[in-house]
């Protein structure tokens, strides 16, 4: 999909050009800044269109997609179709925290009015993620269902079903989740969406109380390798571009990894290790999910009770068999 929107959007910038190219003679009459506005919204378009286009470069793509939201906002309220109000909503989601809630309302004024297509898609997929940051769990929800009708690929159906499972997550939902996190895993095809959608399924089935299923899933997700430059490849957790809702869930998530790591390890050194990362990770989680009084609290208390359990024990047995190495 994401290969798709530099096409389409090139497409779609030719159409709203035409379109607005030029004020009319009687326009210009009526409204003097009326070419004005027009050129401000060809450019805000085209700066947002090289802010997709600079995913890279994650500063030069806040700038690009700052330099769109302000030159949207020239044209004033009263002059955004709803093809602007969507560009200007998914540039202030990227540059403006502050206008969040403002950038949701633009977007779902405007997609109510936009025929469907993948630039659609795209557009329901910020807005769920916008409102999942928020913490509107409803919001989210609806916007994830609506990209995921419009969504014909598999990686993109399983994308929708893997952030729509976070979304029911994270309200307590766990059935629901764990459903849609199934559904993204049989969808995914490309290594990164596989392991993304293994581990979600992992942590979703340890917060619903299978703690053993939970933890084969994650010992899965671990095991896959996910491509990176340089004939490199990552642990999943590791890729760049990663967000977390809330911040302190990906201790939550690294914890879990860490402790399938420990349970497959073939030593007791690389055990010991691995259970010490867990810990650590556990460690970082608490504070922050006790000030927010997370739901997932007791779950992570009594993970981080047995990582301390087996630390102990494996430091005790490491401990005598060196002792006994000792003496003789």
């Amino acid at each position: 999909m994401k290969g798709l929107l530099p096409g389409l959007l090139l497409a779609l910038l030719g159409e709203s050009a035409t379109a607005r190219a030029e004020p009319s003679v009687w326009q210009r009459a009526r409204d003097p800044n009326a070419a004005a506005r027009s050129l401000a919204r060809l450019r805000a378009e085209r700066l947002f269109h090289d802010s997709l286009e600079a995913s890279g470069d994650p500063e030069l793509a806040r700038e690009l997609s700052l330099g769109s939201a302000a030159l949207l906002e020239l044209s004033g309220p009263n002059n955004q179709d709803a093809w602007q109000k969507v560009l200007l909503g998914r540039a202030l989601l990227e540059v403006q925290p502050a206008r969040a809630l403002e950038a949701l309302q633009l977007l779902e004024s405007g997609l109510r009015r936009l025929p469907a297509s993948d630039f659609k898609l795209e557009s329901w997929f910020d807005l769920g993620i916008g409102a999942m940051r928020l913490g509107d769990v409803g919001r989210a929800e609806r916007a994830f269902a609506a990209a995921l009708s419009l969504a014909w690929d598999p990686d993109d159906r399983a994308r929708c079903y893997r952030n729509r499972g976070r979304v029911r997550s994270l309200a307590g939902r766990m059935t629901a989740a764990v459903s849609d996190y199934r559904a993204a895993v049989a969808l995914a095809r490309d290594s990164l969406g596989s392991a993304l959608s293994r581990i979600g399924l992992g942590v979703a089935l340890e917060r619903s109380g299978d703690y053993p299923q939970g933890m084969r899933e994650i010992a899965r997700a671990v095991a896959l390798r996910v491509p990176a430059p340089q004939n490199r490849t990552l642990f999943v957790l590791d890729v760049p571009g990663l967000s977390w809702v809330p911040e302190h869930d990906e201790y939550y998530f690294r914890a879990l990894a860490a402790m399938s790591e420990a349970q497959q390890a073939h030593d007791p050194e690389a055990a010991e290790a691995a259970y010490q990362v867990a810990l650590d990770n556990w460690e970082r989680y608490l504070p922050a999910a006790e000030a927010q009084k997370d739901r997932f609290l007791p779950n992570a208390r009594r993970h981080e009770r047995r990582c301390a359990s087996e630390l102990e024990r494996l430091r005790g047995a490491g401990s005598k068999g060196r002792g006994s190495g000792r003496e003789r």
